[in-house]
């Protein structure tokens, strides 16, 4: 297949002109854009071979893109165009990660030779990535519990086996998708790409587009060829989260993809093969599904070559302040607050929840409790009392937060419900919350919670 080359300017008399040069020999297949967030955007779902970027951009220069698009991919040429041309222009865009430069006004054959001599280092660029690039560090995976270490253990024995799949079992937020990464980061792949699908988002159909890609035509929305992520993750790990919701049909898809690592587009007659590694993951029961008749058995033995077992938060808990001060930290931050200590209690009641969400609900609680602190102590909020063992407390105690809800509006709601609780007295609610009686009017504000004169 030709190879995929995205132009970017924002002059579309320059990108019509570059894109006419391009396809005039029929050699290559150009997608043109006049702003590089939107191609950056594509570059996300659908990658290109290579790129042609102008160097002066108004929203975003062609330094800046160059440097995004490294934090996306680490292998796809790009090269930087530019109508000055000068010594120093060309040293900022190599430097800044493109692989090569050319002056306009360009010259077509010129242009050619330069993408095709890109696209032939390209993959030695990404072997010395991926000889250079920084080994795993065990440390990424927090905790000391002997069970976290033969986690850290697994990570890097299938990491150190190329192309090896891997099944990672366990309960809803126990770090599957961290775990994931881990292996790929351990790997000789990893500078290549780590594709994630949720295969429980979409139905049978359109996950078989995404994984597999389609042709111009293959069905009635298919106005352009489009890669499938299989394609995207070729040299990387493709990570298949909630594999457990896989209907039937797509099973023996992708268990014929996994027996020979080859596949046809959607509406194409052409065997492609791919080289990567398959990591499944989910919270169901696979091989209670398997005797239930629900999930193939010949793809849970493909896919369960290596597996390992997550614990949930309840079976770590001398772990739990270790891990609750690392999203401490991650939330100060992001709130850009100064980092405080957890208060002496807090700890004590973190590790006597149940946890019925694992390290995902912990995250949320210290985010929520961040909303609230003011000082150098941070006080652990919306611990049902009923899910601590050996707390007291009526469930007409606890506090119900739904699923979905803003940050904003579970402050809201955690403010009207303590001055509830205290028949609006806004002074004891205040010293509740850990905040000023200022600071407490100001969120009430905020959130349009101040009724009549106060």
């Amino acid at each position: 297949m030709n190879p995929t080359v995205f132009i970017i300017d924002d002059d579309p008399d320059q990108v019509a002109l570059v894109t006419a040069q391009l396809e005039r020999g029929r050699q290559f297949i150009t997608k043109s854009f006049t702003r590089a967030d939107r191609a950056l955007d594509e570059l996300r779902a659908d990658p290109p071979d290579a790129i042609v970027c102008d160097l002066v951009m108004p929203e975003m220069d062609g330094i800046g893109f160059v440097r995004r698009v490294r934090e996306l991919n680490r292998s796809v040429p790009v090269i930087i165009a530019t109508a000055r041309g000068t010594e120093g222009d060309a040293e900022r865009a190599l430097q800044s990660g493109a692989t090569d430069f050319v002056t306009k006004p360009i010259e077509p054959r010129g242009l050619e030779t330069r993408i095709r001599r890109a696209l032939e280092q390209a993959p030695k660029e990404a072997m010395l990535q991926n000889l250079t690039q920084a080994k795993f560090d065990p440390h990424a995976i927090i905790g000391q519990h002997p069970l976290m270490q033969q986690v850290r253990a697994f990570i890097s024995s299938v990491g150190s086996v190329p192309q090896v799949s891997a099944l990672l079992l366990g309960e809803s937020g126990t770090g599957k998708n961290l775990v994931a990464r881990g292996i790929h980061t351990a790997s000789r792949a990893a500078g290549y790409r780590f594709v994630e699908v949720n295969c429980a988002a979409l139905p049978a159909s359109l996950l078989e587009a995404e994984l597999f890609g389609y042709e111009k035509g293959a069905f009635t929305d298919a106005r352009q060829a489009k890669k499938g992520l299989v394609e995207v993750a070729d040299g990387g790990t493709l990570f298949l989260d909630e594999i457990g919701t896989m209907a039937p049909e797509l099973q023996a898809k992708l268990l014929s993809f996994l027996e020979s690592r080859t596949f046809r587009r959607l509406g194409s007659t052409r065997e492609q093969a791919v080289t990567l590694r398959v990591v499944a993951a989910t919270n169901v029961d696979l091989a209670g599904e398997v005797a239930r008749g629900t999930f193939r058995e010949d793809l849970y033995y493909r896919l369960n070559v290596a597996s390992q077992v997550l614990p949930p938060l309840r079976a770590i808990r001398s772990d739990i302040p270790e891990i609750a001060r690392h999203f401490v930290k991650r939330a100060a931050e992001y709130f850009a607050k100064p980092l405080p200590e957890i208060e002496a209690d807090g700890e004590e009641r973190l590790q006597r929840y149940e946890w019925p969400g694992n390290a995902r609900e912990l995250r949320n609680v210290v985010e929520r409790s961040m909303i609230f602190s003011q000082g150098p102590a941070l006080r652990i909020v919306d611990l049902a009392p009923a899910m601590v063992p050996g707390v007291a407390g009526a469930a007409t105690d606890m506090l119900a937060i739904p699923r979905g809800l803003t940050l904003d509006e579970v402050e809201a709601r955690y403010i009207e419900a303590t001055l509830k609780q205290l028949d609006g007295n806004v002074q004891a609610a205040a010293e509740q919350l850990g905040v000023s009686r200022k600071v407490l009017w100001q969120r009430r504000k905020q959130h349009g919670l101040l009724a009549g004169r106060e």
